[in-house]
Parts: C-alpha cells; sequence; structure tokens
C-alpha cells in the first residue's frame, strides 16, 4: 500500500495518556515518532520544555490547533535534541536499534522514513491493522536496550502525531531523512 497520493484523514480520535505527553490513537493512520535516550536531555532543560508546552497549551480547545502546536513543540524539542547531550551512545549502536526498526517492517508496520541519530529516534510508520503503537514502541525500546546491555537506556515516554495531509506527509519525511545533515552529521548511515 502506497501513501504517497492518498493520506487517510482521522475520522475518530482517541487521546490517551500514559504521563505528560497525549498520545493519539486513530485506525489507518500514519504516524512520526520520536523517542529518546534518558540521558538526552540536562533536567534544566527538559523542565523549561515542559514549561513552555503547558504555556502554548493553556486555552486551546480544538483538536486542529493542539495538533500544530504539538508539531511546533516537536520542532522545538528536536533543535534540543539535535545539541548532542547526554551519552550518544546511539552513535555506536545504531545499528542495533536501526535493525529492530527493520524487522518488523511489512508485518506489524509499514516504514515511511527512519532516522537513528545520537541520542534519539525518528519514525513515520503506518500501522498494521490491529497494531498498537505503544505496543511497537516498547518492542522498539525494550529489544534495543536488552541488546546494548546498558540497562534503563530509553525515556518512557515518546512524542507521537498524526500525519494529517500529503504536504505534512511530505514534510515529516523530507525533515526526518534531513535530520543528520541539519544536526551537522556527515556520511550518518542510518536513515532511510
Amino acid at each position: 500500500m502506497r501513501y504517497d497520493n492518498f493520506i487517510p484523514h482521522p475520522r475518530l480520535v482517541e487521546i490517551r495518556s500514559r504521563g505528560r505527553l497525549p498520545h493519539w490513537q486513530v485506525d489507518d493512520a500514519i504516524y512520526s515518532i520520536t523517542f529518546r535516550l534518558r540521558d538526552s536531555l540536562p533536567r534544566d532543560v527538559a523542565h523549561s520544555l515542559i514549561l513552555e508546552r503547558a504555556h502554548m497549551l493553556r486555552g486551546i480547545t480544538s483538536t486542529t490547533e493542539r495538533a500544530r502546536l504539538d508539531h511546533a513543540f516537536a520542532i522545538r524539542l528536536d533543535r534540543e535534541l539535535d545539541r548532542g547531550y547526554g551519552s550518544c551512545i546511539l552513535r555506536e549502536h545504531g545499528e542495533v536499534v536501526a535493525n529492530a526498526l527493520r524487522h518488523f517492517d511489512g508485518v506489524r508496520y509499514e516504514l515511511h522514513a527512519w532516522c537513528v541519530m545520537p541520542n534519539h529516534v525518528h519514525v513515520m510508520l503506518h500501522l498494521a491493522q490491529g497494531r498498537e503503537l505503544p505496543r511497537v514502541v516498547h518492542s522498539w525500546k525494550s529489544y534495543t536496550a536488552h541488546v546494548i546491555g546498558r540497562g534503563v537506556i530509553w525515556q518512557r515516554e515518546y512524542f507521537d502525531r498524526v500525519i494529517r495531509s500529503p504536504s505534512d506527509y511530505n514534510a515529516t519525511r523530507a525533515y526526518i531523512r534531513g535530520n543528520p545533515a541539519k544536526a551537522g552529521l556527515r556520511d550518518w548511515q542510518w536513515v532511510r
């Protein structure tokens, strides 16, 4: 199934939360997901981002405006992540994460773009019928943490958003694929 020319528009959105971030569940949707290492942001930077996001969301009542602000927040978060805080162990273990992402491509989901950065990961995918995003993300984190063998390496939460239009699809795909160059990484191999 190709989504270059057709992006399903969500009819029913279920918003759920496992912590500080909302997670949207939409049938037959394409998602953009970012998850990161536990040490990818210093506490003061993370705290500042949390306060900034809370301030941005005050008075927002429409789902469209919420989605717009979530997207703006994701861009802001990515700028901080691209600064290269923390251990950046994915520089040496990028292949482990890339293999985990590709392992169930075409079975549990269809990958549209992905990038393993030194301290975070971007993925754009379409879930297979009956699959749940939290389970898919959990499987990536659990497997890669086990193989890398350094204990708990991932931040509990992840950021996800539903791709809402062909222009959103194209912009997100270009952003993910261009993230290494934008962050100054030369000849970075963990991107598709």
